[in-house]
């Protein structure tokens, strides 16, 4: 009896009641082609998880399962306001992969479009806003999304959106020759919104994603996607060799509307925004007006902290990395800074700027004061492994747009782009580019580095002063 119980809840679609992890499956939500999604609850608690089982035909098969195993891995990376959350994943008795997500309640984009109708271009521009933050902190995490569509943006009852399904996200750096993990000459996708290189089996970058957000674009304004085929080959050879048509002509946009979406769908990725920040800006620009609504470009500092490790690493060392980043949140909330982006082993705390030229200053001083503590807190030792935190200082333009029950909400903007700002740490001080340092002083010493000449490297030897 108990066999034929175990056999009932753990078929090849699992049954209420199934443990996996630390969730009881409730019940079925959604049947992919890879895995199926169901909803959950936690053993110890009210908590609902989105629950994600890959199907037995694919758990043997190692180029599914790699690709799985990476989506979990690519989200735990990207903690994110816009990205879906991972709360766990694992391995099921019988090989199968699973990963437990935040539940989301809402829809996804595209039944809300079925069900509302095209957007406006204000409120285009707004939920762009949101996944165009979320695909700028994967880029700078280096990892490419490569199937951003409407059925892949999950939108709350309260207009917040978070990007899901990383399933076929590949990063960016190139794979180790010989293990396979290529996508070269793998076709991976949805034929609705793919690039041309991905329909080539070329291997993806950023500006793939900025081909779907064209699409996205398109399909916000219109109701209905660019191109439209009654095979794949037929939307293929549309996307690979037709011109983006233009939103314009079917509905009531500025034309400049349309040079956004063109460039976003170049056939050619090299003509295409290289950056998702940048084509934000050319859509502000082209649909934003100067209403209670709009969207607002703002000074602020950012720090950046990143846990360094020396050593080997198992599990007390990455509960010593979670420790402390913890307390850089408790530090960063206490001065004000809103954390925007979240990964296994760093943070950004943002805040905006004042703009009395005092003020100013004065914030960018205290934000330093705090970064250079952080730096000279002593080292964390677990075993043989040490964890020191690296902190980087930025200024730059970030967003900031009407939120849920009128706040304004920061997100997006130039400060989002990490990769052109962090990186390169030498390990102790604090590194603070020249917008964020002019005009500050006392008590520390300051270095150019090498080859960057607006980088400073700053460290003290005294004590924290007030």
């Amino acid at each position: 009896m108990k066999d034929d119980g175990a056999r009932s809840l753990y078929g090849e679609e699992l049954s209420a009641g199934a443990l996996v992890g630390g969730y009881v499956v409730e019940a079925v939500h959604y049947r992919g082609a890879v895995a199926t999604l169901y909803r959950a609850r936690a053993v110890h608690g009210p908590t609902l998880a989105a629950l994600k089982v890959m199907h037995p035909s694919f758990a043997t098969a190692r180029g599914a399962l790699r690709r799985f195993q990476q989506e979990a891995e690519t989200l735990r990376r990207l903690e994110h306001p816009h990205i879906v959350d991972v709360r766990e994943h694992g391995t099921l008795s019988d090989g199968r992969p699973y990963i437990a997500m935040e539940w989301l309640e809402g829809r996804d984009l595209g039944a809300e479009l079925q069900a509302r109708g095209p957007l406006s271009g204000h409120e285009a521009l707004e939920l762009l806003e949101q996944v165009g933050s979320a695909l700028g902190a994967a880029h700078g995490a280096g990892v490419v999304h490569r199937d951003v569509k409407a059925q892949n943006v999950m939108v709350a009852p309260d207009g917040q959106v978070k990007l899901v399904d990383f399933g076929v996200a590949k990063l960016l750096a190139p794979e180790d020759a010989g293990t396979g993990a290529t996508s070269t000459g793998l076709v991976l996708g949805t034929p609705l919104s793919m690039a041309p290189e991905q329909i080539r089996g070329e291997t993806p970058d950023a500006r793939t994603d900025l081909y779907g957000l064209g699409v996205l674009l398109y399909q916000l304004l219109t109701g209905q996607p660019p191109f439209l085929g009654t095979t794949q080959l037929e939307l293929e050879e549309q996307h690979l060799h037709v011109p983006a048509p233009r939103a314009s002509a079917c509905v009531a946009v500025p034309r400049t509307v349309d040079a956004v979406i063109a460039r976003c769908m170049e056939k050619r990725r090299e003509e295409r925004y290289p950056t998702v920040e940048g084509m934000l800006d050319d859509l502000r620009r082209a649909v934003r007006g100067h209403g209670p609504g709009a969207i607002q470009q703002v000074r602020a500092v950012g720090l950046f902290v990143e846990a360094r490790l020396e050593g080997p690493v198992d599990d007390a060392v990455l509960d010593t990395v979670d420790a402390r980043l913890e307390h850089v949140r408790a530090r960063a909330d206490a001065l004000g800074l809103k954390v925007l982006v979240e990964g296994g082993s760093f943070l950004l705390g943002v805040a905006v700027l004042p703009d009395e030229p005092d003020a100013e200053r004065e914030t960018r001083q205290r934000v330093l004061d705090m970064a250079l503590a952080l730096s000279e807190e002593p080292l964390s030792e677990t075993g043989t492994a040490r964890v020191s935190l690296a902190p980087t200082l930025h200024v730059d333009l970030a967003t900031l747009r009407a939120g849920a029950l009128g706040r304004k909400s920061l997100g997006g903007g130039r400060l989002m782009r990490l990769s052109s700002w962090t990186g390169g740490h030498p390990g102790h001080g604090v590194v603070v580019t020249e917008a964020a340092f002019s005009g500050l002083a006392g008590g520390f010493q300051t270095r150019h580095l090498a080859g960057r000449a607006q980088l400073h490297h700053v460290w003290r030897d005294g004590p924290l002063f007030t």
